[in-house]
This record gives structure tokens, sequence and C-alpha cells, in this order.
């Protein structure tokens, strides 16, 4: 745990208390040059006069005296922030509802920015990963095929698991993980075998959902489950497209983390439309996964 120290304590300069004296002197000096040379001045005068400059010598004093406490201030610095206020903003839901069309394998989200949001899943805070995202769009999986294009599997899988798992990662290590383990699909992304054993071999616990129901998905959901979903629609590979399904709504929709759209994170879905369009063809559990932690 970082501990925050606090900067050593500075010396007192001695430029400030050497220009006060020097001030001191010359005003001494310039006060019985006066009274020698002229005479003339009453001993009213002179204490009026010695009066005025009492009151600069203070005034310059005073101002000094700030000056020094200034530079030589060894009080505690100010506190470091909190962890929680060094979260990144949740994402904001519009309140429309998404469509399907809308999920693909292949986004349209600018490549050249950093995507740093927190989503609100029935596991609790969990960030947001974008496999287009700058910092690591471009980066090859298994040495061949960019991330922004085909990293939907370690994005979705990594959001999981750093947030929830044993280990903190971002899509990089998974996408790593999955080279070389055997689970990265050459110009075809991610093998489906790639969820539920990253997921398993990061410390969580994943089971099959065998009985997509409306009404079991629902009960996963409600009961703190986040469902890894495979979708029948791929634009680029017939592997589809990895989405989770993060939260149960007020309304009955779902709300979801797409790995390559980041508006379709901010939109409600219907449960029912959703489950209709996962992938026909799948294998090793799919195409939809239960995740909780290992301990439950």
């Amino acid at each position: 745990m970082k501990t925050y120290q606090p900067s050593p304590k500075k010396k007192r300069p001695l430029l400030p208390t050497l220009l006060l004296l020097g001030i001191l002197t010359c005003i001494i000096v310039l006060t019985v040059s006066l009274y020698t040379f002229y005479r003339p001045f009453t001993m009213e005068d002179i204490l009026y006069f010695a009066g005025s400059v009492r009151s600069g010598i203070v005034h310059q004093f005073e101002s000094l005296s700030d000056t020094i406490a200034s530079w030589s201030d060894t009080s505690e610095p100010s506190a470091p922030p909190k962890e929680e206020d060094s979260h990144p903003p949740y994402i904001e839901f519009t309140g429309e509802e998404g469509d399907v069309a809308h999920l693909e394998a292949q986004g349209t989200d600018p490549p050249d920015q950093v995507y740093l949001y927190m989503l609100d899943t029935q596991l609790g805070p969990m960030l947001y990963y974008h496999q287009g995202d700058i910092r690591w769009g471009d980066y090859l999986y298994g040495g061949e095929d960019p991330m922004h294009s085909y990293g939907c599997g370690p994005t979705a899988a990594a959001m999981v698991i750093n947030s929830f798992g044993n280990t903190a990662v971002d899509p990089t290590d998974i996408a790593d993980w999955a080279s070389e383990n055997g689970y990265y699909a050459l110009h075809g992304g991610s093998y489906h075998s790639l969820i539920p054993d990253s997921l398993n071999a990061y410390g969580l616990h994943v089971e099959s959902v065998t009985d997509r129901s409306r009404e079991h998905v629902t009960e996963l959901l409600s009961s703190g489950h986040i469902l890894v979903a495979l979708m029948g629609r791929g634009a680029l590979t017939n592997n589809g497209h990895f989405v989770l399904f993060t939260n149960l709504l007020e309304s009955g929709n779902i709300s979801i983390a797409d790995p390559v759209n980041y508006e379709n994170c901010t939109l409600e879905w219907n449960l029912d439309q959703l489950l209709s369009e996962l992938k026909k063809s799948y294998d090793n559990g799919g195409p939809l996964w239960a995740v909780s932690p290992a301990e439950s």
C-alpha cells in the first residue's frame, strides 16, 4: 500500500532577515542625519516623523513575516485525493432502447481515444474496456490480428476478470494468455472455450446457461451474476461477437457491455430480443455463460 510522505521541512531563508536589518539600519541613519543637519525641526516634528517611521517599519515587518512564513511553511501538505474520488466516471444511460442490429463484431467508434468509464453491474462496479482503445487497439492478437477487429473475446473476458477476478488485467493480458494456451483462432478471433477457461483460470466461477428462458436469465441476473453472451451476428468472423449482460433494470430491460461499441453500453436492451439473437452454432457451454465470484 502506498503511503503519503510529507515533504521535508525547509530551512528558514537568511535573505529576508538580512533585508529587514538593512531597512532598519537605513531608517536609523536617515533619522540621525535629519536631526543633525536640520536642527530647526522641533522635538514635536521629530516625534511625529518617528511615529511615521515606526508605522512604516511595522508594515514592512508584517509583509516580510508573511513572505518568510510562505517560504518556510512546514505544515502538512494537503491530503491525497480519496480513492473513490479517483474512479473514472460511470457510463450514463440515455433511456433509449437498443436494436440488435447495432451489435456488430466491427465497431464504428473512434479508435484514437482512451475509453475510461465504469459500469454498474449485478456484481458491483466494473471498469469498461473497449477493444479499439488507443492503448491496445493496434496490438496484434496472436501476433497477427489487431485487437480492434478481432479482440472482442479477450476484451470481454478482461472486463470481468479485472474487476471481479484475482488479478488486475487489461485486454492485451488476456490476448496473450489466449495465444499462449491455444484459444486464439487465426483471422477468426477466439475459440468459444476462451470464455469459461480464462475466467476459471483467473479465479471466477463460470457455468453454462442451458435454460435460456427469460425467467431463468432474469433470475441469474437478480441473484448476482454477469452473463457472457455469444451473439449470432458477426460482421468479420464466423465466431460471432461477445458481449456482457451486466444489469437488470427496473424497466425489465437489461444493460450490456459491448467491447466494440461504447454507445451500446448507454442503451437499454430488450432481453427477449437479445436471447433470440444468440449464436445458433456454439460449443464449450455457449452461447451463454453465467459468471460469479468463486466464493459463491
